[in-house]
């Protein structure tokens, strides 16, 4: 404990970079959480402006959609702008987008407004775990990472408890309000120091180095720093692309695939977005189908907490492991439940079920959601921060508009228990990937990250090359 007070008090202004950032998550979740009250407002009775459930699925999945776009303009942010500046432009179309609710009166103004959250989201995920992997200490990388994405929980709260007690046009106020703040705070930050030495710029990345590490030996900080970005600087496409190629390179890149590949197959967003229609539609009447909402985000937020201490304690590996077991229990368990309804059993007796399904599923909070984005503020050399950041936001973006705008034809055809038991399945596979082939990056520094995988696929290469060399050095 002393420890991390320590770590604390000497790392405090990547604790406050962090916490800037974590303003903008807000803002991002804020956008997130609105779906969930307004769209059954809108579909409901007595709504602001009539919509159909084909134009609800629409707002649902432009968000998703959104964020393809997003992961592309925020590569080439940090490409040619550098990570910092790429987190700052963020809140641009976020601000946008919270103008357009202000204006609302027609689906229209939603579709906008879905629009450029996503590009925000898609945009964040390209940049911000790049920027935090820059400035922070390994002691702290993962729980500033995951600090950080707790901002969305935080957002979908606050936005589920306002959405049913504020018009519209006061959330949008509120939460322009919010990103406005951050955007004015965040613009004083300096850039980090890879950013500076990057353009041979040693006397700013000095400063850099002096303000976010408050380290008597910034010489040596700063020798660490060149060293990581010129043993493996690359200048053309074509470079580019050989470095790509290369064995430990195409490995991380295979990782973050998968990872984000995984997170958003879980049903995370159908369930975020859909949560209060999916309690109606589960006959819950006991408790008020937005305050269930509101219980289960707050338990996420807890989750994602229990995830921030852990992840630099314990590990990735472990993380993933124990949240993609809660989400599979979660999602079985809410399949059953509809299962039952459909078997003419008395809702009544199943409410408890229910919220109890879902509370286990916000488990993925604990390790499915943070891990990904840890992994890849990890796992890349200096030259392939920025293809890395593109692969991993649209990898998300495509597949989180495929689950969200899949799930209500899906459920039309084959009904809520089969969607739910699919997601398990998936999330099946992602645990025993997390037990048996992620690398495990806990304390490392970015060098030494590199060094591992490095070792990892020559080791790798070495047994498929010489397996009956292999085989008779285990038998001896």
């Amino acid at each position: 404990m002393s420890k991390m007070y320590e770590a604390l008090l000497r790392l405090w202004p990547q604790w406050l970079a962090a916490i800037i950032v974590i303003l903008l998550c807000i803002s991002i979740g804020l956008a997130i959480g609105w779906t969930s009250p307004y769209l059954a407002q809108l579909i409901g009775e007595d709504p602001p402006f009539p919509i159909t459930p084909e134009q609800a699925s629409w707002i649902a999945s432009l968000l998703p959609l959104g964020r393809l776009f997003g992961a592309v303009i925020g590569s080439l942010f940090v490409e040619y702008l550098g990570s910092k500046m790429s987190v700052l432009l963020t809140g641009l179309p976020m601000i946008f987008g919270w103008i357009c609710v202000i204006c609302a009166n027609s689906v229209t103004w939603l579709y906008i407004f879905r629009i450029f959250s996503g590009l925000a989201m898609g945009m964040v995920f390209s940049c911000y775990p790049l920027y935090i992997g820059e400035i922070s200490a390994p002691s702290i990388r993962g729980a500033l990472v995951t600090l950080i994405i707790n901002g969305m929980p935080f957002g979908i709260l606050f936005g589920n408890i306002m959405g049913p007690n504020m018009s519209m046009m006061c959330f949008g106020i509120i939460s322009l309000i919010l990103t406005i703040c951050y955007v004015t705070t965040f613009l004083f930050l300096p850039r980090s120091p890879h950013y500076f030495v990057r353009r041979n710029d040693m006397e700013r990345a000095e400063k850099a180095i002096q303000w976010y590490f408050r380290k008597s030996d910034i010489r040596s900080e700063l020798e660490a720093v060149e060293h990581f970005v010129k043993s493996t600087q690359a200048v053309t496409i074509r470079e580019r692309l050989e470095q790509i190629r290369i064995p430990k390179n195409r490995h991380a890149f295979t990782i973050i695939i998968l990872l984000f590949m995984f997170m958003q197959l879980s049903g995370l967003n159908t369930v975020i977005f859909y949560m209060e229609i999916i309690v109606r539609k589960a006959m819950v009447t006991s408790i008020a189908p937005s305050s269930v909402v509101m219980i289960v985000n707050s338990i996420g937020i807890i989750f994602g907490l229990c995830g921030a201490y852990a992840i630099d304690r314990y590990g990735r590996r472990i993380l993933l492991a124990i949240s993609c077991s809660g989400v599979i229990v979660g999602m079985l368990s809410l399949g059953l439940h509809f299962l039952l309804l459909d078997h003419d059993y008395d809702p009544g007796d199943l409410e408890w079920f229910l919220i109890l399904s879902l509370i286990i599923f916000m488990s993925m909070c604990f390790g499915l959601v943070p891990v990904p984005s840890t992994m890849l503020s990890e796992l890349f050399p200096s030259d392939l921060k920025s293809v890395a950041g593109f692969v991993a936001s649209i990898t998300s973006a495509i597949f989180a508009f495929v689950s969200t705008k899949s799930y209500q034809p899906l459920v039309d055809i084959m009904g809520e228990q089969y969607i739910f038991w699919i997601y398990a399945t998936i999330i099946m596979i992602c645990l025993l990937y997390s037990i048996t082939l992620m690398p495990e990056t806990k304390g490392k520094t970015l060098q030494e990250i590199q060094d591992m995988m490095a070792a990892r696929n020559t080791t790798e290469r070495s047994r498929r090359e010489n397996p009956v060399e292999t085989e008779d050095t285990l038998t001896n």
